[in-house]
């Protein structure tokens, strides 16, 4: 007997025993440790993930999530910043705007609104035309 190893007996059909007996000939191993491999594999398979471990890697799935949306979250707030020091530094070089184009800016404006507050609610953005756009759309 090996020393640390325990002997266990068992009893393998006619066609098993052959099938073994050839393939540890094939390989130049003895039968005793391709049994031995093929008993640890199956008790891998078999030895399922517990609950906790599950649980574990879904949060893990979901932190990353998490990580991924602030990061998108800070790119958008980084994107609105640049756009409104772009504005200001444009229109301080205009005329002041009359009645008719500060109108024209409210209702432009309210129509933005509306459409992002529809896309909030879940509804799918109505088509533009504009390249840009849609590009930027398919990214998300």
């Amino acid at each position: 007997m090996k020393p640390g190893k325990i002997r266990h007996q068992l009893f393998l059909s006619a066609e098993d025993s052959a099938r073994l007996a050839r393939m540890a000939e094939a390989t130049g191993r003895a039968r005793s440790d391709i049994l031995q491999e093929a008993f640890a594999a199956y008790l891998l398979r078999r030895s399922a993930p517990s609950k906790e471990n599950g649980f574990e890697a879904a949060l893990a799935r979901l932190e990353r999530r998490a990580e991924r949306v602030q990061r998108n979250v800070g790119l958008q707030w980084e994107i609105l910043a640049r756009l409104m020091r772009h504005q200001m530094q444009f229109a301080s070089g205009l005329p002041r705007a009359d009645r008719s184009q500060l109108a024209a800016a409210n209702e432009a404006f309210e129509r933005i609104l509306d459409q992002l507050s529809l896309r909030l609610e879940g509804q799918d953005a109505e088509p533009t035309g504009d390249p840009a756009l849609e590009k930027i759309r398919k990214l998300h």
